[in-house]
């Protein structure tokens, strides 16, 4: 095990969306740590693209938070687990920006999006205005020659009616339009401007006080969260160990982590998992510190 530091886990997010995102409507379970206690946060996703989600919850998210976050798309039965970062806050609208997805996941969510729910992005139908009613109305000219009947003219009157509830009815459907379209352009703007405003969170590399071993970390482990099994590799029936050094910081988190051996396609995945995990505080004279410890975390296909 090695004594250096690892670098940090905080990566660079990219500062504008590349990918389309889609309505869709399904509930979604939302954990996020603090102060190293879990927090299970119920929620309902509003839109769903490959790069992230626009979810609405019941309590507080923070921006530049790690989330994470598990939703059941329509006609599956696996739901999508995944890391995410808080990118956009709105009152109890939130947007989060997926930290890492695998291939498998990717596609399922492009599959789905597209057959079950409506792009956002979608033009105004072009709106075409009635013909004139100066168009068929007759000249004075007309009128001196061939005179209308009285009955006639009501019934000019009657349609005259009509038509201005019509244009009425037209103007209040063209303004709903307006404000839409207005509502819309605010939240492209509003996500665009904060994307590109927040950074991501570095995490601070400290320098670790001690090793400490393996056995007697694990006995201090106060929250853990089991891998997800990449797909691929189960399908493959890659099965094995992936050791990881990590760096625990005075609070009980982890902060850094390094692949030391294992598969390499079961390795993010295990990485995704340890940095969930929290630690009571290792003690060095009396006091919190931070130490450097390995995770062994072990992948078997069940018989």
């Amino acid at each position: 095990m090695s004594a250096g530091t690892a670098p940090a886990l905080a990566p660079k997010f990219a500062a504008t969306r590349k990918v389309p995102r889609y309505k869709l409507a399904v509930p979604a379970a939302l954990t996020v740590l603090r102060s190293g206690i879990p927090d299970s946060i119920p929620g309902r996703t509003h839109e769903i693209g490959e790069g992230g989600l626009g979810v609405v919850v019941a309590s507080q998210l923070l921006l530049g938070e790690a989330v994470r976050v598990e939703f059941l798309l329509p006609h599956m039965t696996t739901p999508v687990r995944a890391t995410a970062v808080v990118r956009y806050q709105h009152e109890s609208r939130f947007g989060l920006q997926f930290l890492r997805l695998s291939d498998e996941q990717q596609s399922t969510i492009r599959y789905w999006t597209r057959r079950e729910a409506d792009i956002l992005l979608v033009a105004p139908k072009p709106y075409t205005a009635p013909p004139s009613v100066t168009s068929s109305a007759a000249t004075s000219e007309d009128v001196a020659v061939n005179p209308t009947p009285l009955s006639s003219l009501e019934n000019y009157g009657d349609t005259n009616s009509t038509f201005s509830f019509r244009r009425v009815l037209v103007f209040g459907a063209t303004m709903l339009v307006i404000v839409a379209l207005l509502g819309w352009w605010r939240w492209q703007q509003g996500w665009t401007e904060l994307e590109a405003q927040v950074p991501a969170k570095e995490g601070v590399v400290v320098k670790p006080q001690l090793q400490v071993p393996a056995e007697t970390m694990q006995q201090r482990i106060t929250h853990k969260v089991m891998p997800d099994y990449p797909e691929n590799a189960r399908r493959a029936g890659l099965q094995g160990t992936v050791v990881l050094d990590a760096v625990v910081n005075a609070e009980g988190m982890v902060t850094q982590l390094k692949v030391v051996s294992g598969p390499e396609a079961l390795s993010l995945a295990a990485m995704d998992a340890v940095r969930w995990w929290r630690y009571e505080p290792y003690l060095v004279n009396g006091q919190p510190a931070t130490v450097e410890t390995t995770v062994a975390v072990e992948f078997r296909i069940a018989n």
